[in-house]
């Protein structure tokens, strides 16, 4: 008798902790600097596939604050992200894009908004071989389709020795290209 409700309870604290553990988590974290007060929270839900986070930075002397949020949705072939920062005068940049698995990698295309209203193209890809193999490449582009920067890079392993060639380009006249950031969950 003793065995069966032992088992009865042990079975009914599973049953109740399995909806908890799929339940959404909230982190928050927070910085008080001698110059900047900044908070991060991050909420994730494994049930939907969604993972966000937002930040927010105030200069202490002006109290102009800086924010952004960034989005990861799950999909069936991989994730969405969105990425909006807005600084401390108000100009907005975004990033949106989709990243799908394949076989042995994933691919990314998505577009992003600078603070002047320019726009980019976003392409990147990457894959690994059962061998160690792998390779990984960005190109950003611009609204003309003119490819502003590009990296490639190609890792080989072979009898013990690895050999990495990384090839990038920048068209004249670019500083700096936008960079995809993902919110981590």
């Amino acid at each position: 008798m003793n065995t069966t409700r032992l088992l009865l309870v042990s079975l009914t604290a599973l049953a109740l902790a399995a909806p908890l553990s799929a339940q959404e988590k909230i982190r928050t974290k927070t910085y008080e600097g001698e110059k900047y007060t900044a908070t991060q929270t991050t909420t994730v839900n494994p049930e939907t596939g969604t993972a966000t986070r937002d930040r927010a930075a105030t200069n202490r002397a002006t109290g102009e604050t800086a924010t952004s949020t960034a989005v990861r949705q799950r999909t069936d072939t991989g994730a969405t992200i969105d990425v909006t920062q807005t600084g401390t005068r108000g100009r907005t940049r975004s990033l949106e894009g989709e990243r799908t698995r394949t076989e042995n990698g994933s691919t990314f295309t998505g577009t992003a908004t600078g603070r002047g209203g320019e726009t980019y193209g976003l392409e990147g890809s990457r894959s690994r071989d059962g061998q160690g193999n792998s390779q990984a490449s960005q190109r950003v582009t611009d609204s003309d389709g003119r490819t502003l920067a590009a990296r490639d890079r190609v890792t080989t392993r072979a009898d013990g020795q690895v050999s990495r060639t990384v090839t990038t380009t920048r068209a004249e006249g670019v500083s700096r290209p936008p960079r995809a950031r993902r919110p981590r969950g």
